[in-house]
């Protein structure tokens, strides 16, 4: 269910919005017995405005909901300050708000609700209340700053690790364990968005299926811990050879999918041939002799990505058909070896 989702969110912001929706309902009651009708009703208002987050979720998402909150209960943060110029800042709203910013609304937007939320409540100070501040001691000024800071600097550290720690899981959920290349969830997340670049900038893209040959046979002479050695090794190998700007995954089993950004397929054509013929005749791995079937696409602008995948997958199994260890281009003679009805795996998969 969307709307649970704000509730799983960890432990600390969980109990800094109890602490907030516990501690406003309080401020407004105090408030209201001083007579600040207004900022009671605004605090009131906030509390409600954090609530009503959990049923904003399912028309706007988790995101946009966040962010409309935020900046609704940001000007309620001000707004109630106004009544109550001739007292000191509040130091509930300057303790919690900050943290409830960052914590919520990332670095960015957090960020610049809690430096805009000190600097208007600065600026009214100064403006509305100068006898105020003049008549309060600098050490009471300090503590309110200090409070401020404090909250900030434990929401931004906070943020800090959470964003550390959800880049490793997504990099851990896109990325193969054994190989350390990406899996079929990252490659497609990867290709997406190279459809998009492919499509606005018209640059040469080359897809290429590579599957290691008669590779149950490794396992079952050699045993599966030497399979997974090889695989790593021909990952290694696969990483020194192309550009970062290439993508490269293991697509499944002891078959690999590249994407060559910038280069067509002649020159793709050349560098693949290349990498074939060197794993041929290394000694470097951890078999007597390893060798890989290839089968190459240039993924046009005019075609989508599944029929591209779904071309180098037909080239693949002409490269197969023809005797292993050979690079079969798309549109090529032996790519006719393949059946009219070859089912297209890997197309399937990427989408």
């Amino acid at each position: 269910m969307q709307t649970s989702r704000i509730l799983s969110q960890p432990t600390l912001v969980r109990l800094m919005i109890g602490i907030a929706l516990l501690v406003l309902p309080i401020i407004a009651w105090i408030d209201f017995q001083k007579g600040y009708i207004f900022a009671a009703t605004v605090e009131v208002a906030a509390a409600t405005a954090l609530v009503g987050m959990i049923f904003l979720i399912r028309p706007l998402g988790i995101q946009r909901s966040t962010r409309v909150i935020l900046v609704v209960m940001a000007i309620l943060a001000i707004l109630s300050s106004v009544e109550k110029l001739e007292s000191t800042p509040n130091f509930a709203w300057f303790t919690i708000m900050p943290f409830l910013y960052i914590a919520l609304g990332g670095l960015r937007l957090g960020g610049f609700l809690t430096v805009a939320h000190f600097l208007i409540i600065a600026a009214f100070y100064l403006a509305f209340a100068r006898d105020v501040v003049e008549s309060l001691e600098g050490s009471t000024w300090l503590q309110v700053g200090l409070a401020y800071l404090t909250a900030a600097g434990l929401a931004i550290s906070y943020e800090h690790v959470q964003r550390q720690l959800r880049d490793r899981l997504h990099a851990l959920a896109d990325h193969d364990p054994l190989t350390g290349l990406l899996n079929r969830r990252g490659m497609g997340k990867r290709l997406k968005e190279l459809d998009s670049f492919l499509k606005r900038h018209q640059v040469p893209v080359t897809l290429a299926l590579l599957d290691i040959d008669h590779f149950k046979r490794v396992n079952d002479e050699h045993g599966h811990e030497v399979g997974d050695r090889v695989l790593q090794e021909l990952s290694g190998e696969l990483r020194r050879i192309f550009r970062s700007s290439d993508y490269i995954a293991r697509w499944g089993g002891e078959e690999f999918l590249i994407a060559l950004t910038n280069s067509d397929l002649a020159a793709s054509t050349a560098i693949l041939e290349r990498l074939r013929r060197e794993i041929a005749d290394s000694s470097a791995f951890s078999v007597s002799s390893l060798t890989l079937s290839m089968g190459v696409a240039e993924w046009h602008t005019s075609q989508d990505l599944a029929s591209a995948l779904s071309q180098a997958d037909r080239a693949l199994y002409g490269a197969k058909h023809k005797g292993r260890n050979t690079l079969v281009p798309a549109g090529s003679a032996d790519e006719s070896a393949a059946p009219a009805a070859w089912p297209a795996t890997s197309a399937k998969a990427a989408g």
